[in-house]
């Protein structure tokens, strides 16, 4: 079972690396976009700066720059946090410190530039440049000030559905994998499952064959034996000693019977066909039944052709089910069939309780049975003998109680 479930665990695995890579993909990428941004802002501060530190800013000038780099805003702020001139706003004003950081400018007063992120409008993040503006020989008198976002914004977009879109087709393809990993993995329980079956299978016919040819010689000695003691002396017992003698006959006999399962279990035995009447056999069957059964009442109605079968394991195979259905509770059986295209069906129905559901699925596996002491052999010999024969044995939802149909191939 640890082998059924390793695909499943691989497409975990699989689907959590897929995720993994995806995600430091992207957080690759957009480190990437924000490193080409910071460079794309400090090439264009540093050559602004250098043209606007020997003259005066102008919101003309500020605008030239923000075009030539596709900026989002440029101005100029002083020592005192007055905006010295502003390409998209007004001059000579008190410094809006949401927008300015008051301590960058101060670096940039001392002569350090940086760049960062300063806020965000919506879903938009901007990024703020701060460059000295240094009069030629001189200490800076000013800062400039350059804002980058929107010229990105696209590219920042289109990564975001690049990360959604790698997601998805990782999840897809775990799932994907998921299935197919699923898929082995049930085909592999059931060869686990067949295996087992059969190396089961295997041990139990070896031990089947050994108890069969055990037991038969022992039985022919017993049923000799009583028999040989009823006709000497049949005569001089009386009644209660004659039922003795009957019940153990019919003990014998359904030993006998049992006898011969084994050996069904175990081996495949030649079959012996020729051209039968199944109603025959069937009606041969019930007589047998009656003598262990004799309060079951089986009602036969067959108007089928012959088919080519072997008269003595159908008739076991009948057999089978009217025993089942007596020792079910059943009191009334019906079996009843015809030609039906190519082949021949028998339905064989009893009003006794029915399978229970949870014994559905396997109750033509060896060993199984819904009588508590049963042996559970009936039925698998029984299907296994009409499989031989190239028909089929199945129950059948038709009635409140078991029904079972055979179906037999019409001779060609």
């Amino acid at each position: 079972m640890r082998r059924a479930r390793i695909p499943i665990v691989a497409a975990l695995l699989g689907l959590a690396g897929s995720l993994a890579a995806t995600l430091a993909l992207y957080r690759a990428a957009a480190s990437a976009l924000d490193r080409v941004q910071e460079e794309r802002l400090r090439g264009a501060g540093m050559t602004a700066s250098e043209l606007l530190g020997g003259g005066t800013a102008t919101q003309a000038r500020l605008r030239s720059i923000m075009a030539a780099n596709g900026l989002d805003g440029a101005y100029v702020v002083s020592p005192a946090l007055e905006i010295v001139a502003d390409a998209t706003g007004p001059s000579g004003v008190r410094a809006d410190l949401l927008r300015v950081d008051a301590t960058r400018v101060r670096a940039a007063l001392g002569g350090q530039i940086t760049v960062d992120r300063a806020y965000e409008v919506g879903s938009l993040t901007v990024q703020t440049a701060y460059f000295p503006l240094r009069p030629r020989d001189g200490a800076p008198a000013a800062v400039l000030a350059l804002e980058a976002g929107r010229t990105f914004a696209a590219a920042r977009a289109r990564l975001q559905h690049a990360l959604a879109l790698g997601l998805a087709l990782a999840c897809a393809g775990a799932v994907a994998l998921f299935v197919v990993a699923a898929r082995w993995s049930r085909a592999e329980s059931r060869a686990l499952e067949a295996a087992s079956r059969a190396a089961r299978g295997e041990a139990t016919a070896r031990m089947a064959a050994a108890v069969a040819h055990e037991i038969r010689n022992p039985l022919g000695i017993i049923r000799g034996a009583v028999e040989l003691v009823r006709e000497r002396s049949g005569a001089q017992l009386v009644a209660r000693d004659r039922e003795r003698l009957h019940d153990v006959l019919g003990e014998v006999e359904r030993l006998r019977v049992l006898t011969e399962d084994f050996l069904d279990l175990s081996a495949d035995r030649p079959l012996q066909t020729t051209p039968i009447d199944l109603g025959e056999v069937a009606a041969e069957a019930a007589h047998g039944n009656r003598t262990i059964h004799p309060e079951l009442d089986v009602s036969i109605g067959i108007s089928a052709p012959p088919v080519s079968a072997d008269p003595g394991r159908l008739r076991q195979v009948f057999a089978n089910l009217l025993a089942n259905a007596a020792q079910a509770g059943a009191r009334r059986v019906e079996i009843r069939g015809g030609s039906r295209g190519d082949h021949v069906g028998v339905i064989v129905a009893d009003d006794g309780p029915g399978v229970p559901a949870d014994l559905r699925e396997r109750l033509f596996e060896p060993f199984v049975s819904g009588r508590s002491g049963g042996i559970g052999l009936g039925l698998a010999v029984s299907r296994r003998i009409v499989e031989r024969h190239g028909g089929t044995l199945a129950l059948v939802d038709e009635g409140a109680g078991a029904v079972f149909e055979l179906r037999l191939p019409q001779q060609g």
